[in-house]
């Protein structure tokens, strides 16, 4: 049997997420065994370009085809978040294959090699240059059955090192299958009835699925509908029937036509309703995602009279995760398949999440004001931290949210607190003030002590109370290290603090005074701020040794005549005295680090901005934290 598959790649747009370096990027294609043969270009209104849009002057590089390969336009990128509507796409043709793979490459070419790049003959610069370009990153996907007509979005990222969104359509189809006059006589002597229907099936009837699957497609996309002349007839075939060869032969050759007419119109489809097929595609790119990963998220849910009632039990998850992994079967989805993107269950992060609701409690209602996310860093980092959950939200919510990224703590390790949450506020201010907006949402990621510094801000931010939308701290100490697990971290903490006589752990240990209850930590536990959320997050996990499991979860441990106890457990009160509803997520990851850091239990803590599966699986499962 001979086949003739068509496969269209399109790509919609080039955002730069995090790229590191400045130069000319491109994207090439490449399918094995196939042969790329019509460019497919799509147009979008003028109004609809952004003020990020690539200037057209450092568009260098046209789409072309060449040997076996689709490059599609070459252009300079400079800065962050820059963008190009590229609009275009290929049509490869293979022929007699089980599966397709589809290779897509970022090719790169520094800006140092140009040189000014404000020369009138820039473009015969570049063009002179092309041969340089270099493969930097590739992203694989594979097509598992060809046989049927596949549709598929992805948000092709590369990788973590060229971060950036590639918007991505993906269509295959069979158009044909074929037999010589002698292969048919051949096979369809003394076969028995079971055996000709099931040849029906991989043939004829597959490719009239087809075309019905398609013509659906067709019909949503089209407003009006068009009339297309179809040549095939449904009918009965009959294995006894003398001229049964025949019938075969221009049954397939009937529906061949049929195929590629309609294969021209979803071409045709696709350069003017691209938008409309993208968004359905999309939609069910995150449903699918999501179901996926809704495997390896287990909730719970309490109404209380008070918060403090209701706590995850670290332990149990840790050994329940455990006992899941085990017994995790892996989900093969069918299809199109982006590999990067489909790693096997069983080695996701899993969720704990346990809702805790105080009697009574009610949610503002939802709004679409512009929605603002600042991103804060822990202990002694920087904002480049935060990428992760910068390039996720990104990705996922694109121009619906603007984020903030304060770098006015970068790299501070002996300020106090309070200090460091001053500044936060200036720069928060600042930015929402020069965009000159007075409706908008405002909501808080914060790593470990970026969770604490975001709450000691808020005072400072009380003026935008009534936008407070939700707060996230990741393994933050919210309520100090006074009752820390691991010894070496506590150790380690005391030796820091004299050698550098730091403020931010001294306080953090709760020995910035001889009374706990005038420390740091316990005033801040009575500040207002977190009452004023929608949501408050507070995320943790029982592999985490560097911030107490506890702390972290703002949860209560067990009485004790321990003074310090006591007066932890007041914090806890204090804090959730100001929530009507906390969720808790306890994540177990699949650490595999052999390291000081896990030994002292800090992988897990880094594991939180340094996991991007757990920053995908959070952002896209929980729209409403974020929507």
């Amino acid at each position: 049997m001979k086949s003739q598959i068509e496969v269209l790649i399109h790509f919609k747009k080039f955002t730069n997420i995090d790229l590191f370096t400045q130069g000319i990027y491109q994207i090439r294609v490449h399918i094995p065994e196939a042969q790329p043969y019509l460019i497919v270009k799509t147009f979008k209104p003028d109004n609809k370009y952004s003020s990020n849009e690539v200037d057209q002057n450092f568009v260098l590089y046209e789409e072309n085809l060449e040997d076996k390969y689709f490059y599609s336009q070459g252009f300079l990128i400079r800065y962050e978040e820059e963008e190009i509507h590229t609009n275009i796409g290929c049509v490869f043709r293979l022929s007699e294959t089980q599966n397709i793979e589809i290779i897509i490459e970022l090719l790169f070419l520094d800006k140092k090699l140009i040189g000014d790049i404000f020369v009138d003959d820039l473009q015969n610069v570049a063009l002179s240059l092309k041969q340089q370009m270099q493969i930097v990153s590739k992203a694989t996907l594979t097509v598992s059955n060809p046989w049927k007509f596949n549709q598929a979005y992805y948000p092709i990222e590369f990788d973590t090192a060229h971060f950036c969104l590639l918007e991505t359509q993906i269509h295959t189809i069979p158009i044909q299958f074929s037999f010589t006059k002698q292969y048919l006589s051949k096979i369809l002597v003394n076969v028995s009835q079971e055996e000709f229907q099931e040849f029906l099936n991989k043939s004829i009837y597959l490719l009239l699925e087809n075309r019905k699957q398609l013509t659906k497609q067709l019909a949503n996309l089209q407003n009006e509908k068009k009339l297309i002349q179809l040549q095939y007839q449904e009918k009965q075939l009959d294995l006894k029937d003398q001229d049964i060869e025949n019938q075969i032969i221009q049954s397939l050759h009937d529906l061949h036509h049929d195929m590629y007419i309609l294969w021209c119109e979803l071409l045709d489809a696709v350069k003017e309703k691209h938008q409309q097929l993208q968004d359905k595609l999309e939609q069910e790119f995150l449903c699918q995602m999501i179901q996926r990963w809704q495997n390896c998220v287990l909730l719970n849910k309490s109404e209380v009279k008070q918060l403090d009632q209701a706590q995850q039990n670290g332990k149990g998850n840790h050994e329940k995760a455990k006992q899941l992994r085990n017994q995790f079967i892996t989900q093969e989805m069918d299809g199109i398949k982006y590999i990067d993107l489909l790693q096997p269950l069983n080695i996701n992060p899993f969720i704990f999440k346990h809702t805790c609701v105080q009697n009574g409690f009610v949610q503002k209602p939802p709004n679409s004001f512009i929605h603002y996310v600042v991103l804060v860093h822990g202990y002694q980092g920087t904002s480049y931290d935060m990428r992760y959950w910068k390039s996720i939200l990104t990705i996922r919510f694109k121009e619906k949210i603007r984020l903030i990224c304060p770098t006015c703590n970068d790299g501070i390790s002996n300020k106090p607190i309070q200090e460091q949450a001053k500044l936060l506020a200036i720069e928060v201010n600042n930015y929402i003030s020069d965009d000159n907006v007075t409706e908008f949402r405002l909501s808080f990621i914060g790593h470990s002590l970026g969770g604490l510094i975001i709450r000691a801000a808020l005072p400072e931010l009380s003026e935008f109370k009534q936008s407070m939308h939700t707060y996230v701290s990741l393994a933050s100490p919210h309520c100090g290290y006074a009752s820390s697990e691991s010894v070496l971290v506590d150790t380690g903490l005391m030796m820091i603090q004299k050698w550098n006589k730091c403020k931010t752990l001294e306080e953090l240990s709760q020995r910035d005074h001889k009374d706990v209850k005038n420390t740091y930590i316990y005033n801040l536990s009575k500040a207002d701020g977190l009452n004023w959320f929608n949501n408050v997050v507070v995320m943790s996990s029982f592999q985490d040794l560097y911030v107490p499991f506890h702390s972290a979860m703002v949860q209560k441990i067990e009485n004790s005549n321990d003074q310090r106890v006591q007066a932890y457990n007041e914090i806890v009160s204090n804090i959730l005295s100001k929530c009507g509803k906390i969720d808790r997520f306890d994540i177990n990851f699949l650490i595999n680090k052999k390291k000081l850091d896990k030994f002292i239990g800090r992988a897990a803590h880094i594991e939180f901005i340094d996991n991007l599966t757990l920053v995908k699986m959070f952002v896209y499962l929980h729209d409403e934290y974020f929507h």
